[in-house]
């Protein structure tokens, strides 16, 4: 098997605005894309970054293969590489350089000939960069991107990864949300925008998976016990010293349905009435959902 590294994407200056780029046509394994700029006054952390990186998408003939905002990338990175984002030099001064890297995946492990994206047509696989002018924490920012290639691959699967945005329900207590039903779930995670710095209320309390209105794999998973979870997936801490910002974005968990990296668990949804997460909100907000699913090529 032979593989090809190229550049897409050069020193492009980051800017408010929607970048698109063509994707290579032989078979992706993952891409590559960094974004590097100079502290403004101290350290740019991680959240900070973050927040200049609007979304990313991939689409294929207009169908979304990956569409999620940043933090949910370095969140699903995290998820299926055991490690979070690179983000370069821990440093204070002023002017001096940060380097963040985010993979976009195409498959759960990387180099996989059996899970990647299919080849296509010239113009067929796009890939957008929502983002914008970094000015308040960091500046000077460019925009690199490179696509590693499995030259010959015919895969079986590949990863699709997208952004559900939920609603403040209008009332604390249960939410149902409807998830996509055809293909085989690998996780769902789920960002809350309150994740408790003092007390013990989250955003989202518990949540349960319903199939065909059955409890299927999760009955009940509370928030505090979800974070528990980071420690097969994740080896580090959830959070490091306020200085050098969170290390995951902090009110990110997730549901499992590929604990071994095997398959063994997945969630088969093909041929189900219905598919549901039930969220227990403990506060009445908006949350969102990133739902990783494989799909049969």
């Amino acid at each position: 098997m032979e593989f090809i590294r190229s550049s897409l994407l050069k020193d492009y200056t980051m800017a408010a605005e929607t970048k698109k780029i063509d994707l290579p046509t032989n078979p992706l394994s993952h891409l590559i894309i960094s974004f590097d700029g100079q502290n403004v006054t101290d350290e740019a952390t991680l959240a900070e970054i973050l927040a200049d990186i609007n979304k990313i998408s991939v689409t294929h003939l207009g169908t979304s293969i990956l569409s999620l905002e940043s933090e949910d990338l370095a969140a699903l990175d995290a998820y299926l590489y055991k490690g979070m984002p690179v983000l370069t030099q821990n440093i204070w001064s002023a002017t001096d350089s940060r380097c963040l890297s985010l993979i976009v995946p195409f498959g759960r492990k990387i180099f996989d000939p059996a899970e990647c994206f299919p080849a296509t047509k010239k113009g067929e696989l796009t890939l957008t960069l929502d983002t914008k002018l970094p000015a308040a924490a960091w500046n000077v920012a460019q925009i690199n991107v490179e696509a590693v290639e499995l030259i010959g691959a015919t895969p079986a699967n590949y990863l699709k990864s997208t952004m559900l945005s939920v609603a403040a329900p209008g009332a604390t207590g249960e939410n149902d949300i409807d998830l996509p039903i055809g293909n085989k779930i690998v996780a769902v995670l789920i960002r809350m925008t309150t994740f408790p710095a003092t007390g013990h209320v989250y955003g989202v309390e518990t949540a349960k998976i319903l199939v065909d209105n059955k409890e299927h794999g999760y009955a009940i998973a509370r928030a505090q016990c979800l974070t528990g979870d980071m420690i097969f997936r994740l080896q580090t801490l959830p959070r490091d010293i306020v200085a050098f910002g969170c290390v995951l974005p902090d009110n990110t968990v997730w549901l499992d349905y590929d604990p071994q990296g095997n398959g063994e668990f997945l969630l088969v949804t093909e041929g189900k009435s219905s598919v549901k997460i039930r969220l227990d909100m403990g506060v009445n907000e908006a949350t969102v959902l990133g739902v990783i699913e494989l799909v049969a090529v």
